[in-house]
């Protein structure tokens, strides 16, 4: 998965990025706002890289470039860091939960800064040596239902 080349930016294409911004801005109540400059230069970064096959190491790095680019005033973070975790997705389902939480977190705290490149490539080699979830277990048939108890007491006549 990590270092599978595709073309990671078709399923994000720039207005998904603007809209994700609006969403986040929206629920707390804000104005969505740009940087210009930051703006149209995430604009163009984005569009050459989405024609481009990449891994996902790189396509991190450029989510985390994206962000210190700075196009949005608000939630700036929030919105590459949801863009890095659609990325992952699918392969967040292949996981336990705690191993997907661990995962979506690095993924988006590499995106903001707040670990660096080499935290990130430790987790993503750990995961990567991670095999599928097994299925579980069939569970044993249920025991056959037991029949209700049989009243004991004698009805009353009327």
């Amino acid at each position: 998965m990590i270092d599978l080349q595709q073309q990671w930016l078709n399923a994000v294409p720039w207005e998904s990025v603007l809209t994700i911004n609006k969403a986040l801005c929206q629920a707390q109540k804000l104005e969505p706002m740009n940087n210009a400059k930051g703006l149209d230069a995430v604009r163009q970064l984005w569009g050459a890289a989405s024609a481009r096959s990449m891994s996902l190491k790189e396509v991190l790095g450029l989510c985390r470039q994206c962000h210190e680019l700075g196009p949005f005033a608000y939630n700036n973070g929030n919105t590459f860091a949801a863009v890095g975790r659609t990325l992952i997705e699918e392969w967040l389902k292949s996981l336990t939960p705690v191993e997907a939480q661990i995962l979506r977190t690095t993924v988006g705290h590499y995106i903001v800064g707040l670990v660096g490149r080499r935290e990130l490539l430790q987790v993503l080699e750990h995961f990567k040596s991670r095999p599928m979830p097994q299925a579980a277990p069939a569970a044993a048939p249920p025991a056959q239902p037991l029949p209700a108890p049989l009243l004991t007491q004698a009805r009353p006549q009327a």
